[in-house]
């Protein structure tokens, strides 16, 4: 039997609060570190907090000592990866980890640091990035870094197992209101964090389903092309030395990109057909054409073309470009033929924002659609992996439509006549 009349005043309080407490919990609470004055160790007042008897300091840290299934943890830190730095905040995360340990829902991967910092959502992106980014084409490892750095600042340390449909709508909330992108731009940005949080599901495992996520609504893409009377203006006003790339590039469709890794060992002249296999990104060839998925490509040699290729390639060594820079002897740079577009885009009188990529590929495309080919046969001439890609040119057909329906005109067969709608609104 304890007397109380001979208990100090803390060992009192927390007799009282023992006497009166609650269910007895699994774990108690420990202060980290000792007094700064005395380095004597601090005492504890239960559910009050700790302080050093002689000099009243009080510690800085505490930590959750607890046995669970024969092993003892060591918790400095709540499953957000905030440190216990009141006694408060560590009588939260006991009471917490008792309800799981109740429910049967504990997992102490959740708390312990070391474990807990191996889910936080921007460890895993970088680990996504260095994932990823040697398979990425030169020109686009900007955007996909500066992606993944928008990612690492909203989510931070944020469990990745705990992520939910409505922190993704956070997300893209704060690229809205943080930032001046467009919908295309925020979508890419998007798009990019659903790849990653189906890396952490498919290859890392850690995560049993990926979140929902928004539709982002957004304009079709605005495909400008000129017609073969500009293209042909065009094509005049280009130096005689580069004119065998551009025709190609006009009379093929192919990507400028893929026009310059063009290589002789590329070309079958008995069938009169060229493999696009490959593309330049930047200034680094790669031995794979742009897109996802994307694969090789067979397009006929126009008859334009026969002369020049089968005249330039017998001769020459099957690694050898097919377009070379006539200044330099070497492959055309992607700046080299955007100056050349520049220059004579000005000459034309262009509008600024028509890329060569529209005066060629695009103008490719629209004008055979507009001329009754079928979107199958445009899409397997522009390489592309699927028919869904090739109907934004739908708009030319379109075009095609107008000038089919101007054929019929009421004023041939009968005159509306004026009436006013509402002098018969009562018949």
């Amino acid at each position: 039997m304890i007397d109380e009349k001979n208990l100090t005043d803390t060992e009192l309080i927390s007799y009282l609060l023992q006497k009166n407490g609650d269910e007895k919990m699994k774990g108690v609470i420990r202060a980290k570190g000792s007094c700064p004055v005395c380095e004597g160790k601090f005492a504890e007042v239960k559910k009050l907090g700790y302080i050093c008897p002689n000099h009243k300091t009080l510690p800085k840290r505490f930590f959750v000592d607890l046995f669970y299934k024969g092993k003892r943890l060591k918790l400095y830190s709540d499953r957000q990866g905030i440190c216990l730095d009141t006694y408060q905040r560590a009588q939260t995360l006991l009471h917490q980890i008792n309800s799981e340990i109740k429910n049967h829902t504990f997992d102490p991967a959740k708390y312990v640091k070391q474990e807990q910092e191996r889910f936080y959502t921007s460890n895993l992106l970088d680990r996504f990035r260095m994932f990823k980014i040697d398979s990425l084409a030169p020109s686009y490892k900007k955007d996909f870094e500066r992606h993944i750095r928008h990612a690492k600042n909203f989510f931070g340390a944020k469990d990745v197992r705990e992520l939910r449909k409505l922190d993704i709508l956070n997300y893209k909330d704060h690229l809205e209101k943080k930032f001046q992108l467009s919908n295309k731009t925020i979508k890419n940005i998007i798009d990019i964090f659903k790849t990653f949080l189906r890396y952490v599901k498919d290859d890392l495992e850690i995560i049993s389903v990926v979140p929902g996520f928004p539709k982002i609504e957004q304009q079709p893409p605005k495909t400008t092309w000129l017609t073969p009377e500009v293209q042909q203006r065009l094509y005049e006003s280009i130096p005689d030395e580069d004119k065998p790339i551009f025709a190609f590039l006009i009379l093929s469709g192919c990507r400028p990109g893929e026009a310059r890794a063009l290589r002789c060992k590329d070309i079958n002249l008995d069938l009169q057909i060229i493999t696009i296999s490959a593309t330049f990104s930047g200034r680094v060839y790669r031995e794979t054409r742009k897109g996802r998925g994307s694969r090789n490509a067979t397009i006929p040699i126009h008859p334009e073309m026969l002369g020049y290729i089968k005249n330039h390639i017998e001769n020459c060594l099957p690694s050898n470009y097919v377009f070379l820079n006539p200044r330099t002897g070497k492959y055309y740079s992607e700046n080299t033929l955007k100056k050349i577009w520049q220059i004579t885009k000005k000459k034309n009188n262009l509008p600024e924002g028509v890329r060569l990529y529209d005066a060629t590929r695009h103008s490719f495309a629209s004008q055979l659609v507009s001329r009754g080919v079928s979107l199958i046969n445009v899409s397997r001439l522009l390489g592309h992996s699927s028919v869904k890609m090739t109907e934004r040119y739908t708009h030319a057909d379109l075009e095609k439509l107008k000038i089919d329906v101007e054929n019929l005109s009421l004023r041939k067969i009968m005159t509306v006549p004026n009436v006013s709608p509402i002098a018969n609104a009562g018949l």
